[in-house]
């Protein structure tokens, strides 16, 4: 089911806000592996370089770290 993103705010700004308070709520503890981005952003209805660029900002913030690696 698709998230209830609002038109008067940017879309990228909103899913930051969402994982934010997942994260502070506990629904995803310490070293927990998150969503991929295409998984996240089925889940929300929102495109795949949006959800990239919110994970950005979470991660810019301190709130997630990034492990990219090769696809095996």
């Amino acid at each position: 089911m698709a998230w209830k993103l609002e038109d008067d705010r940017p879309i990228y700004v909103q899913v930051v806000e969402i994982m934010r308070n997942r994260i502070i709520a506990g629904q995803y503890s310490p070293g927990d592996r998150l969503p991929s981005v295409r998984d996240l952003a089925l889940e929300a209805g929102a495109n795949p370089n949006t959800i990239q660029r919110a994970f950005r900002m979470l991660e810019d913030m301190g709130l997630v770290t990034t492990n990219r690696t090769n696809g095996k």
